[in-house]
């Protein structure tokens, strides 16, 4: 009976197992009642996001529930750690077609009280890590004013700026795309700026516009219709036909690789086969992409294997 080498890299994927998981993390400090985008807007941050995300028309939730998995996480405290459980998490599980159960959450809940951004971005990343799913990670963070800590819930401090960089980078770290939407100016453009450079792997001091590295914050739009528009900007950019590899790949393997959807070999730098996106991911492309998310039934990947 053959060996397999030690080095080969062996995939063989569902379309479920490849869906990309999307969390939205969502800020449910008090201050999600005030209008939005000002406080002198008629209606509140909190009910202007839930719209965006949850329109049974136009949102973006709706629209993606079967292409991605959502979960949705909204987080807060009491008052800080002092005497209760800190970070307060309320939570729907990560899974396709679950807009109504994502609805339904949104709709009990309400504004809180606290901001403790680093400790919640924290508990998500380490949730996220035990999962072990094998599609693309991402995390949405909609937020609306500076984070606090579970030691000092007020006022918002460096230290817990400190404290929500360094959550983000965490999630770098652990190969999770991290977006930022700030959905008022109560969160200074700097800070905001830090956390979207933290969750992209870069250095906090580059400012977007002015450097060519620096990631994007996301300022919401003043009007409902336009933030549903960055959402989708957003949600565009997580990867819908991307595989991890356990290892780095060298472009030499990749070159007597093969990838085969439902039967089919696809053929290596084809606009409708795959390519090499760095050495531990590979990106399925084109229509063979389209066929995949339709109706793909298994992928199968072989690199360095006899």
């Amino acid at each position: 009976m053959p060996t397999v080498p030690d080095r080969c890299e062996q995939v063989s994927l569902t379309i479920d197992d490849l869906r990309p998981t999307v969390t939205l993390l969502v800020d449910q400090s008090g201050s999600m009642r005030s209008g939005y985008p000002t406080r002198m807007s008629g209606e509140s941050r909190w009910t202007i996001v839930g719209q965006a995300l949850l329109d049974e028309k136009t949102g973006v939730v709706q629209a993606l529930q079967h292409s991605m998995q959502f979960s949705l996480v909204f987080y807060t405290s009491h008052n800080g750690g002092l005497g209760n459980t800190c970070p307060l998490l309320s939570q729907v599980s990560a899974a396709t077609g679950n807009y109504a159960a994502i609805r339904k959450l949104y709709d009990s809940s309400s504004p809180d009280d606290d901001t403790p951004t680093g400790p919640a971005l924290a508990r998500v990343v380490t949730d996220i890590r035990q999962a072990k799913r094998l599609g693309p990670e991402v995390i949405l963070l909609v937020t609306d004013g500076d984070p606090d800590t579970c030691d000092v819930p007020d006022p918002q401090t460096d230290a817990a700026q400190a404290a929500a960089v360094s959550a983000a980078a965490t999630a770098y770290q652990a190969g999770i795309d991290l977006y930022v939407l700030g959905v008022s100016d109560d969160i200074s453009a700097d800070k905001l700026q830090q956390l979207a450079n933290a969750g992209q792997g870069k250095a906090l001091d580059l400012r977007y516009g002015q450097d060519m590295n620096a990631a994007q914050p996301y300022q919401a739009s003043s009007d409902l219709e336009g933030l549903k528009e960055q959402l989708r900007d957003i949600l565009a950019q997580v990867p819908l036909c991307e595989v991890a590899l356990d290892r780095d790949v060298t472009p030499e393997e990749v070159a007597s690789g093969r990838v085969v959807l439902d039967g089919r070999g696809l053929v290596l730098g084809a606009n409708d086969g795959w390519r090499l996106t760095d050495p531990r991911h590979l990106q399925i492309t084109g229509r063979a992409c389209d066929e995949l998310r339709a109706q793909g039934k298994r992928l199968t990947v072989r690199i360095s294997c006899d």
